[in-house]
């Protein structure tokens, strides 16, 4: 087998067995990202280089000290974690996936994104999770039951509240465990997160007891890995609609972005 082969079949596998980021989450991060450059919120390369050699070494750990010089220098905090994190994150796993990067790398290296992330909760969220009390569209993020990597889903939450919307995250639940999700709330979406291991038959007990118990039947969007194999996911499933872009799926389901606050500036450097 040629050397390109066997890296493209190592990269296949590693897609399929962890999704790097999170399967719908770091896809949609992605076009979130795209978007917000082509409004002027471009990432300073050397910002983005030294958030990543800091996330990456295996040394001691001086990613809360780039992301307070970054928020020194005006970076917002919002740039930081829909923008910045999941750049480095991504081009994490794109090296792993490249043997440029240990797995060993990689998983402290997200550990300690994750961690920067959930410092800047206080700044990013704060003002956002006020769409949290019923006020505006209700949207419900579901990573499935056994899928490791968080962090670009709490990202993809973060954003769709800045996008107006309450979000809420179920984490890793057994299809049953969603039940009481649905009693306690009404929802206008449903997105299920799915690498491309997830089992088809698994996916569809998820769509079956959502359906069930979900009041209003609110539209249900699967996304992520499972949309680069070769079937019909949406009808192997019985989900309303598959994409791995967020904005076409919040299109989908009738949700229009609210008008968000101007970002300030990512300072960068001259």
């Amino acid at each position: 087998m040629s050397e390109r082969n066997k890296k493209d079949g190592k990269a296949a596998q590693t897609r399929a067995e962890n999704g790097s980021v999170d399967a719908l989450a770091s896809r949609a991060l992605s076009l979130v990202a795209e978007r917000n450059q082509k409004t002027n919120l471009q990432i300073d390369p050397e910002w983005a280089d030294t958030l990543h050699d800091a996330a990456a070494r295996l040394e001691a750990n001086t990613v809360p000290d780039i992301v307070r010089s970054m928020l020194d220098a005006g970076i917002a905090a919002e740039t930081i974690a829909v923008q910045y994190i999941p750049h480095v994150a991504c081009r994490m796993g794109d090296e792993w996936c490249e043997d440029s990067l240990s797995f060993s790398h990689v998983t402290i290296g997200t550990a300690r994104l994750q961690s920067a992330l959930r410092s800047l909760g206080k700044e990013w969220w704060h003002d956002a999770r006020a769409n949290d009390t019923g006020e505006g569209s209700g949207i419900v993020v579901v990573l499935l039951k056994d899928a490791y990597h968080t962090l670009g889903v709490n990202v993809l939450a973060g954003q769709l509240r800045r996008l107006g919307h309450s979000v809420r995250l179920a984490m890793g639940p057994a299809p049953q465990e969603l039940r009481p999700i649905f009693k306690t709330g009404r929802f206008d979406a449903v997105l299920i997160s799915a690498s491309a291991s997830e089992s088809l038959d698994f996916l569809r007990e998820y769509v079956e007891t959502i359906r069930q118990s979900a009041p209003g039947k609110p539209p249900i969007v699967i996304g992520g890995g499972i949309l680069d194999t070769n079937v019909d996911v949406k009808e192997a499933t019985g989900a309303d609609f598959a994409t791995k872009d967020l904005f076409e799926a919040l299109e989908h389901c009738g949700l229009r972005k609210t008008k968000r606050k101007e970002t300030t500036p990512t300072g960068q450097r001259g």
